[in-house]
């Protein structure tokens, strides 16, 4: 299966509600014997704990750095694709159908807290207020309030025809202050930590309605990648944001901060560029393969590590300047990654998880 198959159906699915859709929002998800062999597309670690995310509302737990899992109770059954830590019990989640679950418990418990609805009826309800704005201000720029008629329209359809949204992930800056990405620019905020979000779609300029998928705080600011080569940064912590110089027109499923300004964006084709000033430019990163990336980690020592299509996984030893391919034990598409111990990693995606020994030393070697 390749990985823009598997990545298209995680993106994409966003359309018209069907009957089978109010019933997996409220199903919860079923307990099965082998959870770890589920699709997974989420993963993080939250105070020695990691917690994984994926299909069919399920929700894994590892207190023994992967090596054996338990799954959470969920109340609902829906493709999950994103979760986050918010503080040292709190974690939130997202995925398909506008569903935002929150646990907190460590990830123990989840109890839903937004469904898809009530998202459309908010961005419809935001964009009509937008509109109004704009026309009682004479000097608004007609071309501007056309658009945003035109976004408030696309905003009443949805409403109309229950096009239930996708949301793609999830972060949080702190215990108050968090945000929502999903598909064709859909972004939310809170700032009293989950009681309520606000839609912002237009905060960020992006016209065109391009997918948000991955966000990442470093060094005081906030960075958003995604579709279309699109990526955003503020500085003041969200009260404004401006669009970055984009090295790059395919699509962007991650950005990773690598700490002192440094960051690292990954997408489509193989495609990987580092910025060692704050996302101002961007340098391509040469790859020995052309695999689309979706997840990245770095190592204590600063061992760097993709993750992609096709079962890539590859490897950066601290001091090197290039990145070699190292085989994962099932050649699956991986959608994240996340260290463990002893240059050990744990790996997530269409084969379940998979906890890898990284060999830094042979992959320098290599050089």
């Amino acid at each position: 299966m390749l990985i823009s198959t598997l990545v298209s159906f995680l993106l994409l699915v966003v359309g018209p509600a069907q009957a089978g859709f109010d019933d997996r929002m409220n199903r919860p998800t079923e307990a099965i014997s082998t959870p770890e062999r589920s699709l997974l597309v989420g993963l993080i670690e939250g105070d020695s704990r990691l917690l994984a995310v994926g299909e069919r509302g399920r929700v894994l737990l590892s207190d023994d750095q992967g090596v054996s899992w338990r799954q959470a109770v969920v109340p609902v059954s829906v493709m999950l694709t994103g979760i986050a830590q918010a503080d040292e019990s709190t974690f939130w989640a997202v995925g398909h159908d506008g569903i935002v679950i929150r646990s907190d418990d460590r990830g123990e418990n989840w109890r839903k807290v937004l469904e898809g609805g009530e998202i459309i009826e908010q961005v419809a309800d935001y964009y009509r207020a937008l509109v109004a704005d704009a026309e009682a201000d004479p000097e608004y720029p007609e071309y501007e309030l056309e658009e945003l008629m035109f976004r408030a329209e696309e905003a009443a359809l949805a409403v109309e025809d229950r096009a239930l949204p996708t949301l793609l992930n999830v972060t949080f800056v702190d215990s108050q202050h968090g945000y929502l990405l999903g598909a064709y620019g859909l972004l939310l905020e809170t700032r009293d930590g989950g009681a309520s979000w606000q839609a912002i779609n237009e905060a960020l300029g992006n016209i065109d309605g391009f997918h948000l998928n991955a966000m990442t705080v470093a060094d005081g600011a906030l960075y958003i990648a995604g579709e279309a080569g699109s990526l955003f940064r503020s500085t003041d912590r969200g009260q404004s944001w401006e669009a970055l110089y984009s090295p790059y027109d395919g699509s962007f499923f991650g950005i990773k901060s690598l700490a002192d300004r440094r960051l690292v964006a990954y997408g489509l084709r193989g495609n990987a560029f580092e910025s060692n000033d704050g996302g101002d430019s961007w340098q391509p990163i040469a790859l020995p393969i052309k695999r689309t990336l979706t997840g990245m980690t770095r190592l204590e020592d600063g061992t760097q590590i993709l993750v992609g299509s096709f079962g890539a996984l590859l490897v950066k030893p601290a001091g090197s300047d290039r990145f070699v391919p190292q085989s994962l034990p099932i050649p699956a598409p991986s959608m994240a990654v996340l260290p463990v111990a002893d240059n050990q990693v744990v790996v997530v995606g269409l084969a379940g998880v998979q906890r890898v020994a990284v060999n830094p030393v042979a992959a320098k070697a290599a050089k």
